[in-house]
């Protein structure tokens, strides 16, 4: 069968665009979990019209990213121990062996890509932007990722950092930047030797104890901060940071 008649369906790039920006923001951790996310706040912020904010949104909620209200207003998840523990071990199976892949694969730009993410982790100011060192951080992990030359477990593990990237603003907030970033670098240069070496089964181990790390620290925020291992956040209305 011929399908000659049929037209091209032309992309609504403005819209993609303006999904992929919201999903950045929400890895980020730009915004806060139980934030309710305006239409018209988030157009003005991005500078769009709403139509492509209203779409975007929506698409967000049918991914389970943002959640539906019965008020039909859309809010970021404010995810419980338990269900952040799930997402972790799910990240621990798939970024450990992409870390695996990446100390086999690496090449030297691919590794000179992984120091610099590391260097700007390390020097990473947070006064004016609380969210910075969330940002640095998820570059220097997807900077090891990306060396595993992996598309489709790339297309498994990003979805996972869009749903709990709110929520580990949670572990800044209580236990500051420099306590984070202190024993985030002890993982990220073990696992930068381990791709330079090429040892796999060293670089896989970093990135999973990084991950259980902050996995087993907001566990204990959670249960500590509110009832049912669900914890407490200001929520706020709006576009975001």
């Amino acid at each position: 069968m011929s399908y000659r008649l049929l037209q091209p369906i032309s992309r609504n790039t403005l819209q993609e665009k303006v999904h992929l920006r919201i999903r950045q923001g929400l890895i980020d951790a730009e915004f806060t979990p139980g934030q309710i996310l305006t239409i018209r706040d988030l157009a003005a912020h991005l500078g769009t019209s709403v139509m492509p904010v209203r779409e975007a949104l929506h698409k967000l909620t049918v991914e389970r990213v943002l959640e539906l209200m019965p008020t039909r207003s859309v809010r970021v998840p404010i995810l419980s121990a338990d269900a952040f523990k799930e997402i972790c071990e799910a990240r621990m199976i798939l970024e450990g062996h992409v870390a695996r892949l990446a100390a086999e694969r690496a090449t030297a730009e691919d590794i000179a890509r992984i120091e610099a993410a590391g260097r700007a982790f390390i020097t990473a100011k947070n006064d004016s932007n609380p969210s910075l060192l969330n940002q640095r951080n998820r570059e220097f992990h997807f900077a090891i990722y990306n060396a595993a030359h992996h598309a489709t477990l790339m297309e498994l593990i990003e979805p996972l950092w869009v749903r709990c990237g709110p929520c580990t603003l949670a572990l800044f907030e209580e236990l500051g930047h420099e306590q984070i970033r202190n024993a985030a670098s002890t993982h990220h240069q073990s696992a930068l030797e381990a791709i330079r070496e090429r040892e796999p089964a060293r670089a896989y181990d970093a990135i999973v104890a990084d991950i259980r790390a902050t996995s087993e620290r907001y566990q204990s925020h959670a249960r500590k901060s509110g009832p049912g291992g669900l914890p407490a956040f200001t929520s706020r209305s709006g576009a975001g940071n």
